[in-house]
């Protein structure tokens, strides 16, 4: 309910090249629709219930010459998604031989993980469907808004965690101008890291202590603050953790319901180098896992954003690294996938996804926060930090 309060909705993409017709994709979203049952419901009164209607969750078949991804980006992410009519809505951009399939899901249902396992699961019905055979795949029960292991390690927590205070003067992304409160249009900006930078990144975050979620992290601040008004020492930066899979790490990548917490690292010193930045971001991950914070911070959700300072950039990262389409898939080939995160806040949401080596951020922000100049400097900055320290 927190992440449907606050209107968090995803915008995924995968690319399947191979020749596949309108009725034989609505045909595959059926066959998807009985695996995962938690597709056909809708949200009444705080709780997930069955959805009657048999509308099509196929909602628009564009012709490549007449749509393009980036178009189809801008409508998604200024859509409104209902949640009281559907959990989830898919757009193609269809060629002869290839299609784009966009898919519109609230985060109170979708994570990177799921959304790669959903993506897969369609590809391997369109595959089903082309050569004639029916799906041999078993149904999932429908599931329960939380996890077991969720709820129990909530329950342990108790309620004597310290408020989160954070003083001083951070760096901000400057704001073009005060903002009436009216509608505002998100955007995004996308950043490509080809698998050779990629793997050099990887060996350069593991040989200085950290991750690549870490230095990803810490790169973006440094980007950050080149741009904030009067460079203050310290930034808040936020990091999606996977508290599910971080509790069960046998879990299999199924298409269950999201436990993922905001987690803000006050770092506290932006003239330290990147490398030393990024060790202070993943001790704080880990600590805040070991203590219990990190789920404090899953409780306190709703508060930790009320604040009228401008909250911290967030970026998500897939907790699998290296996306997989694990489906066989005989006749069609799934060429890419990708994700991104918007909702009614301040600072940019970056969603990171890696396939086939090649990593892609593609950063979605409020066009009334910040102007596409001010994001265009921050991800080429970003970009040429991380090239410097591999």
């Amino acid at each position: 309910m927190i992440y449907i309060a606050t209107r968090m909705i995803v915008v995924s993409r995968s690319s399947l090249r191979g020749a596949v017709d309108r009725a034989q994709f609505e045909a595959a979203v059926a066959h998807l629709e009985a695996r995962y049952g938690i597709l056909r419901s809708v949200v009444e009164d705080g709780h997930f219930v069955g959805r009657v209607d048999d509308r099509s969750a196929v909602e628009s078949w564009w012709p490549a010459d007449s749509c393009s991804a980036e178009a189809m980006y801008a409508r998604l992410l200024n859509a409104d998604l209902d949640t009281g009519k559907t959990l989830y809505a898919i757009h193609v951009i269809a060629t002869d031989d290839a299609l784009d399939v966009f898919m519109l899901t609230s985060h109170a249902i979708t994570d990177a993980t799921s959304l790669v396992e959903l993506h897969s699961c369609l590809a391997h019905m369109c595959d089903g469907v082309v050569r004639g055979q029916v799906p041999a795949l078993g149904a999932q029960p429908f599931p329960i808004p939380v996890d077991d292991a969720v709820s129990c390690r909530l329950a342990a927590l108790g309620t004597d965690a310290p408020p989160s205070s954070y003083c001083g003067v951070f760096a901000e992304i400057p704001m073009p101008a005060r903002h009436d409160g009216g509608p505002v249009t998100h955007r995004l900006e996308r950043v490509v890291i080809g698998a050779d930078a990629m793997h050099r990144m990887k060996t350069a975050s593991h040989a200085t202590g950290s991750s690549v979620h870490a230095l990803l992290l810490a790169a973006l601040a440094l980007a950050i603050r080149d741009v904030a008004d009067d460079h203050p020492r310290q930034i808040l930066m936020r990091s999606s953790v996977d508290m599910r899979r971080r509790l069960e790490p046998h879990i299999s990548p199924e298409l269950v319901f999201t436990a993922i917490t905001g987690h803000i690292t006050p770092v506290p010193d932006l003239d330290r180098p990147m490398v030393e930045i990024a060790r202070f971001i993943f001790d704080d991950i880990h600590q805040g896992l070991a203590n219990g914070s990190i789920f404090h911070d899953y409780i306190n959700y709703p508060k930790a954003f009320s604040s009228p300072r401008q909250s911290p950039v967030a970026i998500n990262v897939s907790d699998i690294q290296t996306v997989e389409f694990h489906w066989p898939v005989e006749r069609l080939a799934v060429t890419g996938f990708e994700y991104a995160l918007g909702w009614m806040k301040k600072f940019p949401n970056i969603s990171v996804s890696v396939y086939d080596g090649t990593l892609i951020a593609n950063i979605v922000y409020v066009e009334e926060f910040a102007t596409p100049a001010t994001i265009r400097a921050i991800s080429d900055d970003f970009v040429r930090r991380l090239d410097s320290v591999c």
